[in-house]
């Protein structure tokens, strides 16, 4: 995932090693007081409560070093159910993320580890290698003294039972789920022998690759899991039927390879792993489906890795925090690449190709990041040295494997850059930019351009039509990042109900004579409508008849008209997104009503794309707030008019087109829920600090009204969300964040709610 300047690696304050020999953790020596949750009587409530439906309770009295008997009681005396269930998935690497991300606040990392069943070894790498999963817990470790169980006072024990007077009046269903978390993927549990009326990976639409993040692939290390689960069959027959040829993942090569004799990073597992990834190669091929390996390389590495080591330091260029790059002009690194490629495709047959970072993203080369610190690269062109980075990856893969692909991605070049670099890459190469990067938009008065992750601004942008241009001049072959079912816009659903806006980036493209569209980036894997109907364009289509006969074959007459009119609500609604790429990255959005209500400033800065706070500074970015509400509300209120269309579609509909519609329906509900609650946060949270500013008597019984207001507008919210996410376990999900929030978040943030209730009343 891309990121912001602002939050590159060097804030990885990964420390030396202990004394005693133990890795160092990231932001381990930090010293900022984690959150306190005040609405819990004492950090052990909010510890159980927040891993009652994650993690079984024999386990959590290890944590706390106390009896079950004692951590039942905490949960029971919450309102909580004695019994847990508890799916098996939260005890493998596709529930981790989640369960670290609700312990951040609440568990130092000895307790953490503890809590995961994780080495501080395995917990470092995931932190750092999947997904920048630091950067989305804020870049820093908050400071949490050892949790143990303390016997609860009387006064513990009466904030309990208000906690659990609170629940009941959400109802007997609130900690119901009436569908298990990842429930979802049962669905492609067995493989369906339905054929399909569209020809399999038909190229009538004229893109030659299709690819696309597989739905829900873990971000771990999913070749040593020996029955590759997170890619099963029915996935691959799923995406095949909508028109995918091509699926990738993300890849870290020192993983992949041996420990090399020069020196260079290996793996002493990396034979299990190539043999994972020859069986998921024949798996996908079944389906007319090749394999895309995502390079950012090669990966920084830590101090310890190079010292003592002469050799290695010679490879060592410039330094970002405690990590390393390697340098690139150095040839033995250059060297390294192109061997490791030609290893890689020798020992995979038919593996399809890869693409590449080669600026910004991880720390990898100088020229990644800082090359001027380097004595070698200095006084080296940017251009040149990005340009051979990508051309050793092409010669050692197409040295191995000729008709492979390698997709070079100009993500993070300067722009006064790209053609210098396009017209010295290797003509074999083919050239990816990001459709709708650069566009220019105005929202609520507010002009502005797209950065990328865009489902509301339509593509291509100025930048990626001049850059493929250029491309095409120098002899390659072009290729289209797009976003079709989800976006950082609003990825807590697996298609977002938009498709007049899908079909219009869809009939754009078809006019650009690019050979090829990557389908997604983590998020947006799921084989929808919205993918569906973006592969069936062809040239010379016409958006607005191509959805409506889209609607109807798909729902009938009588429903596809409903369903129809409400995608163009839903579409209208959405391009009302107050988008900025800090918005994207930092708002509220996916959060939504779980987000608690802090009567007290957190301190805390909103992460990407995963804890908000109440950082509203951050998650406005360049709108005015009270603009960017009224844009939320927009969105909000387009979706409220595709929702009452969809429940009617839902009542004349029957057998499995009703299940659709309902799914539907689902969806766009959930995200409007998401922005309204967006606009319910950001009013809440700007009048409780004016309410903390001002000395004015009748100004804060004002602030104090229009808390209370949105306090009980987010707790409706709440019991709006709560039954849909029961019933949709896909709901909230993202391959990349797991979780971003599960049914007791929800009912927690509800008790937050009427926590800070009482206190505005009080004051």
């Amino acid at each position: 995932m891309k990121r912001l300047t602002s939050i590159l690696l060097f804030t990885f304050c990964v420390v030396s090693a202990f004394a005693q020999g133990q890795v160092a953790l990231p932001g381990e020596e930090g010293r900022k007081a984690a959150l306190e949750l005040d609405y819990f009587p004492h950090r052990q409530y909010a510890f159980v409560w927040r891993n009652w439906s994650v993690v079984d309770k024999s386990r959590l009295a290890e944590v706390l070093s106390t009896s079950v008997e004692n951590v039942e009681q905490l949960a029971v005396s919450m309102g909580l159910p004695r019994k847990q269930t508890i799916e098996p998935e939260w005890a493998t690497t596709r529930g981790y993320m989640t369960i670290t991300r609700r312990n951040w606040h609440l568990l130092p990392y000895e307790q953490l580890t503890q809590l995961l069943g994780m080495s501080r070894e395995e917990l470092r790498f995931r932190l750092i290698e999947d997904d920048f999963l630091y950067v989305k817990l804020g870049n820093l470790k908050p400071w949490c003294e050892p949790l143990r169980y303390v016997e609860p006072t009387l006064e513990m024990r009466q904030r309990a039972a208000q906690i659990a007077a609170d629940v009941r009046t959400l109802g007997k269903k609130a900690l119901r789920v009436e569908e298990p978390r990842f429930g979802f993927m049962r669905e492609f549990d067995k493989v369906q022998t339905i054929k399909s009326d569209q020809p399999a990976n038909s190229d009538s639409n004229g893109f030659e690759l299709r690819m696309i993040f597989p739905y829900f692939a873990d971000f771990g290390d999913p070749l040593l899991d020996k029955e590759l689960s997170s890619y099963p069959e029915e996935l691959f027959r799923r995406l095949q039927e909508v028109g995918v040829n091509g699926i990738w993942l993300h890849s870290v090569l020192r993983t992949l390879v041996e420990p090399d004799e020069k020196g260079f990073p290996g793996d002493e597992r990396a034979a299990e792993r190539i043999a994972g990834m020859n069986r998921l190669v024949e798996r996908a091929a079944k389906y007319g489906i090749k394999i895309y390996l995502y390079l950012n390389e090669p990966r920084a590495m830590g101090e310890e890795y190079f010292d003592g080591s002469p050799q290695r330091m010679s490879y060592a260029g410039s330094k970002l925090g405690d990590l390393y790059s390697f340098c690139s002009s150095n040839p033995e690194v250059l060297a390294w690449l192109s061997r490791s490629m030609e290893s890689l495709f020798s020992q995979v047959d038919g593996l399809g190709g890869v693409f590449t970072i080669t600026a910004s993203e991880n720390h990898t080369t100088c020229v990644s990041r800082n090359y001027h610190e380097c004595p070698l690269c200095k006084e080296r062109d940017y251009a040149d040295m990005i340009a051979e980075i990508n051309t050793a990856i092409e010669q050692g893969v197409h040295k191995a494997a000729p008709d492979a692909k390698v997709l070079v991605w100009d993500w993070g070049w300067p722009d006064d850059k790209c053609e210098k670099i396009i017209n010295q890459l290797p003509k074999e190469c083919w050239f990816m930019s990001v459709s709708e990067w650069s566009k220019p938009i105005e929202r609520g008065g507010v002009a502005s351009s797209v950065g990328e992750y865009s489902l509301s601004a339509v593509g291509p942008g100025p930048r990626a039509q001049r850059n493929w241009e250029m491309a095409r001049r120098a002899g390659l072959k072009t290729v289209a990042k797009v976003q079709v079912n989800a976006t950082w816009e609003m990825a807590i659903v697996p298609s977002v109900p938009v498709l007049d806006l899908v079909a219009r980036h869809a009939t754009n493209l078809s006019q650009q004579n690019v050979n090829g569209v990557m389908l997604s980036w983590s998020l947006g894997g799921y084989p929808s409508e919205n993918l569906k109907l973006f592969q069936s364009i062809k040239p010379g289509d016409a958006a607005e008849y191509v959805v409506s006969e889209f609607a109807r074959s798909e729902y009938g007459d009588k429903v596809g008209e409903l369903v129809r009119e409400a995608w163009r609500k839903c579409s209208e609604g959405f391009e009302n997104y107050p988008y900025h790429i800090s918005t994207v990255y930092t708002g509220p959005q996916h959060a939504g009503p779980s987000n608690p209500f802090y009567m007290n400033v957190t301190q805390y800065a909103a992460t990407m794309v995963g804890i908000p706070y109440d950082n509203y500074d951050a998650w406005r970015s360049v709108y005015p707030l009270d603009v960017w509400i009224a844009l939320h509300e927009k969105c909000a209120d387009g979706f409220e008019q595709g929702v009452n269309l969809l429940r009617q579609a839902h009542k004349v509909a029957k057998g499995d087109v009703r299940d659709k519609v309902l799914t539907q329906l689902h969806r766009a509900e959930a995200v409007r829920i998401h922005h309204k609650s967006s606009a319910v946060q950001a009013r809440f949270f700007e009048a409780r600090n004016k309410f903390r500013k001002s000395e004015s008597a009748e100004e804060r019984e004002q602030y104090k009204k229009i808390m209370r207001e949105q306090c009980l507008q987010e707790q409706e919210l709440i019991r709006q969300m709560l039954p849909i996410l029961s019933a949709d376990s896909s709901v909230a999900f993202e391959s990349s964040n797991q979780y971003f929030y599960l049914p007791a978040d929800l009912v927690e943030a509800y008790i937050s709610i009427c926590s800070a209730l009482r206190q505005i009343e009080s004051m």
